[in-house]
């Protein structure tokens, strides 16, 4: 019961935005013509499964509790870095791998020590949402969802390179989701 509640408040957390009314409306994101979008739909699907499945399967077949406590902290971590990544991008933020027009390049908040905090957030959630319900199943999609992560991170980091000179300069210094090691 602990369990399922956590979860429902941190998919809560991840999923629902809180704006001040007198904040506008950001523009509308669009790819940029002739984005491939593959990647980033197959990630958006595997992210889905991992955060809708865990508690189908743990209705239907009940969950193990070994991990349940790691899984929860992994969670709950991911959505915390999520939400400061996503603070911290403010208008540039984007579900694509090119640049919104007209961003700037991000260094500043989490950005100063990883190139893609917002990607290791969505590891860890992917990872963890899983766990924190005990599931046997939807987990074994984790290892997929990962790869796929990193595929968008050499996509991305290609698009953030054309777009911005200041980026190599940037990226020598950062790493990409993994402090002092990645």
């Amino acid at each position: 019961m602990i369990w399922g509640l956590l979860y429902i408040i941190a998919l809560l957390a991840f999923v629902v935005r809180v704006r001040s009314t007198d904040d506008p409306m950001p523009d509308p994101v669009h790819p940029v013509a002739g984005e491939s979008l593959h990647l980033v739909r197959l990630h958006h699907v595997l992210l889905s499964l991992l955060l809708i499945g865990p508690p189908l399967e743990a209705i239907i077949l009940g969950g193990d509790p070994d991990g349940r406590l790691v899984g929860a902290l992994l969670l709950g971590a991911g959505v915390l870095v999520y939400r400061l990544a996503g603070r911290t991008l403010g208008e540039a933020l984007s579900p694509f791998t090119e640049p919104r027009a007209g961003a700037t390049l991000v260094t500043r908040g989490l950005y100063r020590y990883l190139r893609h905090p917002m990607y290791l957030s969505q590891a860890l959630i992917a990872v963890g949402a899983p766990l924190t319900l005990g599931s046997r199943y939807v987990i074994v999609l984790a290892p997929l969802a990962l790869v796929v992560l990193a595929l968008r991170i050499g996509q991305e980091e290609d698009a953030l390179a054309r777009t911005f000179p200041e980026y190599s300069r940037y990226a020598a210094t950062t790493k990409r989701v993994l402090p002092f090691v990645y």
